[in-house]
């Protein structure tokens, strides 16, 4: 609670989690979706990557008391990612990949940021990138670069 109270992201981020689930050990009721709004929006605002890749997941589907907003989930998708969230990282590319729903299409950004992703570590990430010089969608095609991408980088797939 301190934490939260110095505005720590984190603290604010496991604050707002176990208020929306409740805790019978703590005596915490589970609290409304406005309340969770507002405990989220504030580890959003504390810029905690986790936060904000849990405020993008709610907006893009529409739940825990968010409205469904593709462009919001986007712009959040990619603070996490510049926070340090590899799987933010690859929702936001997943998002500009297809657009839609008010995201224009930009293939070769969600190339970059499958890439990124990669670079943090994510296999899902490098498999995006894999696919995307295998099919040439936001970099020229080539699948020698998608073969080599996926016998060094995904080594422990089959």
């Amino acid at each position: 609670k301190k934490a939260a109270d110095a505005n720590h992201g984190g603290a604010l981020y496991y604050l707002a989690l176990l208020h929306l689930n409740g805790d019978d050990n703590l005596n915490i009721p589970p609290c409304s979706p406005t309340d969770f709004v507002s405990r989220l929006d504030a580890a959003a605002g504390a810029s905690n990557p986790d936060a904000l890749f849990l405020r993008a997941h709610s907006r893009y589907h529409g739940d825990d008391g968010y409205r469904q907003s593709y462009p919001l989930a986007l712009r959040d998708f990619l603070d996490a990612a510049e926070g340090g969230n590899a799987d933010a990282a690859v929702s936001a590319g997943a998002i500009l990949h297809k657009g839609g729903n008010g995201v224009k299409c930009d293939q070769h950004r969600a190339f970059e940021l499958y890439q990124k992703a990669g670079e943090m570590g994510s296999e899902e990430g490098w498999r995006n990138v894999v696919a995307c010089y295998a099919l040439g969608e936001g970099v020229p095609q080539s699948r020698e670069t998608a073969e080599y991408i996926a016998k060094t980088m995904l080594k422990n797939e089959e």
